[in-house]
């Protein structure tokens, strides 16, 4: 059997556990073998990765800092990173994020193989005039965000939406945005045998931009007519203990929040679900809601979803089909649309078996995974359609 050819994937903290998408994409490639360099650790909990498919520049102490420094503003690689990549003799270089892109340009360039980016959200969406007083990395990302226009062989967004974004606040030439949305394992989120009348499930990362203070006074506004109705949050964040005071007042013991869960547990929570539920908003710095990985892994498990039209959302939920979408920041219209669903259950499962069906045919990770590895061999010249 002859061996696939190697990508070596760039992600600048090897693995926060929100990044399920880059591990999906990275580990379920077929046609190509996937390695991964990055400078440290993401922060706990983490994604556990094969150690023998990755390397970090920094693995600590100052010595590693020192390496992490050279490498981010000089492009200087550490001698035993260099001779690992050089080794693997990878066919092209795949870095996620607009920011890790600029990184990885001087390892591309050294290897003399092409470089695609990923953009998937607040790296495309954000406004310029918000992030110059930013970390220290994103100065530095828009001060060479020019040259990796030029540099990148190809970029990929998972929506319309973002790629409209890089484009307008990003610069990047729109001739090399490939929209390949993201998939996700049908296979692993499926529909549960039971889903609970009126338990409303939230998951995601607890900050405004999620719009739990949204979905907790919709919530409010039914419980009068539905007092099974209940809220069930999944998550963690530095607004926890906001959200939980207002919770509280407006919903009482009708709330529970379950802090950050393994996937394991949110698929089980999934699967739980009457109706899921997170109504983001847009943000005064550009940042938005790019795509959504949850609505996929909700409506895959046969749940429909209520939202607002925001940002990518409308890529990954079809209104009306799959699920209910409002203008943002329409609080009632929310809310009705969650008393739509628990006023007729004919409705919600009608709704939860399209979403099933929408996920299966848009969205499997096998078939977004093809699409990914096409633009490999449209980019190293193997044939293939992009």
């Amino acid at each position: 059997m002859m061996a696939r050819p190697r990508v070596l994937v760039y992600r600048d903290h090897l693995l926060p556990l929100s990044e399920t998408f880059v591990v999906n994409q990275t580990l379920g490639l077929e046609s190509f073998e996937a390695f991964l360099v990055g400078s440290k650790p993401g922060p706990p909990p983490r994604i556990a990765l094969p150690k023998d498919r990755l390397r970090l520049i920094n693995p600590g102490g100052r010595r590693g800092l020192l390496r992490e420094v050279l490498f981010k503003f000089f492009g200087v690689i550490p001698k035993d990173i260099w001779e690992w990549c050089r080794s693997l003799k990878p066919v092209l270089v795949h870095a996620h994020f607009g920011h890790d892109g600029t990184l990885a340009m001087p390892l591309a360039q050294r290897l003399g193989v092409p470089l695609i980016v990923s953009y998937h959200g607040s790296d495309a969406t954000v406004k310029d005039e918000y992030s110059w007083g930013s970390y220290v990395g994103h100065r530095l990302y828009r001060l060479r965000r020019k040259k990796l226009g030029r540099a990148a062989r190809a970029f990929v967004a998972p929506s319309r939406f973002v790629k409209d974004m890089a484009v307008a606040r990003q610069g990047i030439p729109e001739h090399k945005i490939v929209v390949i949305p993201h998939g996700i394992d049908v296979e692993h989120f499926r529909p549960g045998p039971d889903p609970e009348y009126g338990r409303i499930l939230f998951v995601g990362r607890l900050v405004e931009l999620k719009g739990l203070h949204h979905l907790i006074e919709a919530v409010s506004r039914i419980r009068p007519s539905f007092p099974e109705a209940r809220l069930v949050v999944v998550g963690d964040g530095p607004d926890r203990a906001f959200y939980q005071s207002l919770a509280q007042r407006k919903l009482g013991r009708s709330c529970t929040f379950l802090g950050a869960q393994p996937h394991a547990v949110v698929r089980e929570e999934m699967q739980k679900a009457y109706v899921f539920a997170m109504p983001s908003i847009s943000m005064p710095n550009g940042e938005a809601e790019s795509f959504g990985m949850v609505f996929l892994e909700a409506q895959a498990c046969g749940v429909p979803v209520t939202a607002y039209a925001v940002g990518g959302i409308p890529e990954v939920v079809a209104h009306g089909q799959t699920g209910f979408l409002a203008d943002e920041g329409n609080v009632a219209a929310l809310s009705r649309y969650l008393k739509t669903f628990l006023e007729n259950p004919d409705i919600r499962n009608a709704m939860g078996r399209a979403g099933r069906a929408w996920v299966e045919t848009r969205f499997d990770r096998r078939r977004q995974n093809h699409a990914l590895e096409n633009l490999y061999r449209k980019i190293c010249g193997k044939g293939g359609s992009a």
